[in-house]
């Protein structure tokens, strides 16, 4: 397991949104749609509080100086098949000495968000708890050990993904 996970609501509990199939469109020549803020702020608030549903995505062990793409292209570290995401979308950048991630925006159309309301314009470092939004798609980042601790203070509950 990589330093960090990445938490998100099962695809069946998300909010609907017309899928890239169901446009009859390949991920990498879909458009993007426009994000509707009410949907960002619903989400970032159901992963705080349905927390028996989550998903857990671990992200591979990172060395030194690494990075993750995020965007709906599959050449991306991190394929998010949703219209409200842009192709390129965002970078996940980690630094093994500070044990310190940051996201960057890559000028996708819907933009970054954090914590629901501020939209990332620069590189900004992330905080173990943080709402990450990327268009309507929104991911609870934690680091390895605060995962850990939520699991054993949720002894009879867990993540769904875990």
């Amino acid at each position: 397991m990589g330093p960090f996970v990445l938490v998100q609501q099962p695809p069946n509990l998300q909010a609907t949104s017309p899928s890239t199939q169901a446009m009859g469109l390949p991920v990498n020549v879909q458009r993007t749609t426009v994000a509707k803020p009410e949907k960002v702020s619903a989400g970032a608030l159901a992963l705080l509080f349905q927390f028996d549903e989550l998903v857990v995505a671990s992200v591979p062990p990172l060395a030194g100086v690494d990075q993750l793409t995020v965007g709906r292209q599959p050449d991306n570290d991190l394929v998010l098949d949703d219209p409200s995401v842009s192709k390129k979308h965002a970078l996940l950048k980690w630094d093994d000495e500070t044990r310190a991630c940051t996201v960057q925006d890559l000028g996708s159309t819907n933009g970054t968000f954090l914590n629901a309301s501020a939209r990332i314009r620069r590189e900004t470092t992330l905080k173990s708890g943080d709402i990450l939004s990327f268009g309507e798609v929104q991911y609870w980042f934690l680091l390895t050990e605060m995962l850990h601790e939520k699991l054993k203070s949720q002894p009879s509950r867990g993540f769904g993904g875990v």
